[in-house]
C-alpha cells in the first residue's frame, strides 16, 4: 500500500509554468554560449563547426556580417549590469541545492529558477539592444539586403554541412 505524505502539497500550475519558462530561457542562453564557443573556438582546437553544433544560431545573428556579430558579442560581454561567471555559477548551485533538498520545496526551486531567468532576460535585452543599434546604423539598402539575408537563412538553414 502506498503511503501519502500530508506535508507535501502538489505543485501549483503557476509554479510549473514558471519552472518551464525558466528552464527554456536557461537552455536558450546555454545554447547560445555553447554555440559561440564551438563556432569561434576556445583556443584549444574547437573551431567553426568542429562538431556542427555551433552552426545553429539565431537567424538574425547568422545573417549579419561577422564584424557586426562580434560587435554584439562585445556588447554582451561588457554589459555592466550583467552577472559575472561566478554569479551565474552560484545561481546554478542554488537550483541544484533546491533540487536535492529533502524535503523538496517547490517554492525555493521556483525562486532560484526565477533569479536565473532574470539574468537570462538581462543578457537577452543587452543582445537585443546591441542588435538594434547595428540595424539602426544600416542604410536603407543595407537593411533591405540584411532582410534578404535573414530570409535566406530562414529558408536554407545554417551554412555548412548538415549532420
Amino acid at each position: 500500500m502506498q503511503e501519502t505524505n500530508p506535508s507535501r502539497r502538489p505543485m501549483s500550475r503557476r509554479i510549473k509554468i514558471l519552472l518551464g519558462v525558466s528552464l527554456a530561457l536557461n537552455l536558450a542562453v546555454v545554447g547560445l554560449i555553447g554555440g559561440a564557443v564551438l563556432r569561434h573556438g576556445d583556443g584549444k582546437g574547437m573551431g567553426p563547426r568542429s562538431t556542427g553544433f555551433g552552426a545553429y544560431g539565431l537567424p538574425y545573428m547568422m545573417a549579419l556580417p561577422r564584424e557586426d556579430r562580434r560587435q554584439i558579442g562585445r556588447a554582451i560581454r561588457s554589459g555592466a549590469d550583467l552577472p559575472d561567471r561566478s554569479t551565474r555559477r552560484a545561481l546554478y548551485r542554488d537550483v541544484l541545492s533546491a533540487l536535492r533538498a529533502t524535503p523538496f520545496d517547490a517554492g525555493v526551486l521556483a525562486a532560484a529558477a526565477a533569479r536565473q531567468a532574470e539574468t537570462t532576460i538581462a543578457v537577452q535585452k543587452t543582445a537585443q539592444a546591441a542588435w538594434l543599434d547595428v540595424v539602426a546604423g544600416m542604410s536603407d539598402a543595407e537593411r533591405s539586403a540584411y532582410a534578404d539575408a535573414v530570409e535566406d537563412v530562414l529558408r536554407r538553414g545554417p551554412k555548412g554541412p548538415r549532420r
